[in-house]
């Protein structure tokens, strides 16, 4: 009679190879990757490293592209220009912004995105405050409103003589800024308080002006803080030629 309690070769080797430790245990994901023969290779790539390296490259471009962005900022436009209230036809503000590029040489910007009805204002002073714009076209109301907050300069001081004298039939004053004299009330404010100034100019007989806009009420100042404010001279006086 055959003994039946005798283990096969293949039974032995069945056993074996579940009572052994595995052939990788213990070891890293990398270490097992370069044991491994090579056809087995790319599919342990693709299960263990290929999400975490694309999640990488991912990462280091993003900073890549911050970092470019902080050391490199966008360069600021010779000129910008704030159109508020529709004071130009709609399609206009971009045949200004050409024409104005083509006298000046060099980069400008009409921006006719200013609606006081919606949040217009802050959006203008947030930008006059960060000196990113250069001159405002406001209508009459508005224009004083920001000639209350001491956002424009007297244009008999930043225009130069020659051109000021030309164009001084054309200013118009307002009353400034002014806290010299206020109480410690929270609530009291420097707004209109100051002397009345010639801090806009009507473009109502302005040349170029007409060329984009007409019968509007608008006025032309120059911003007090402003860095380009040859560029704003020039823009003046190419607006009455």
């Amino acid at each position: 009679m055959p003994n039946t309690d005798r283990l096969t070769d293949a039974q032995r080797e069945a056993i074996d190879a579940l009572t052994s430790a595995p052939q990788y245990a213990g070891a890293s994901k990398l270490r097992i990757f370069m044991r491994l023969p090579a056809k087995h290779k790319a599919a342990y790539f693709r299960e263990h490293f290929l999400v975490p390296c694309i999640a990488a490259v991912i990462a280091i471009a993003l900073c890549t592209f911050v970092i470019v962005r902080i050391a490199s900022p966008r360069e600021r436009p010779a000129l910008y220009a704030a159109v508020v209230d529709s004071s130009l036809p709609l399609g206009e503000a971009a045949k200004l912004e050409q024409s104005t590029e083509h006298e000046l040489g060099a980069d400008v910007i009409v921006d006719d995105y200013f609606d006081t009805t919606k949040d217009g204002i802050s959006k203008l002073q947030t930008m006059i405050s960060s000196e990113q714009i250069d001159v405002v076209i406001a209508p009459r109301t508005v224009f004083k409103e920001l000639a209350s907050y001491g956002y424009f300069s007297n244009l008999h001081e930043a225009l130069p003589a020659a051109e000021y004298g030309q164009l001084h039939a054309y200013t118009q004053d307002f009353r400034g800024f002014d806290d010299s004299q206020l109480a410690d009330d929270v609530d009291d404010s420097g707004s209109g308080r100051g002397a009345a100034e010639p801090y806009g100019l009507k473009l109502e007989r302005a040349g170029e002006w007409h060329r984009h806009a007409d019968g509007s009420d608008a006025l032309v100042g120059i911003v007090a803080n402003t860095k380009q404010q040859a560029n704003a001279q020039r823009f003046i006086d190419y607006l009455y030629h």
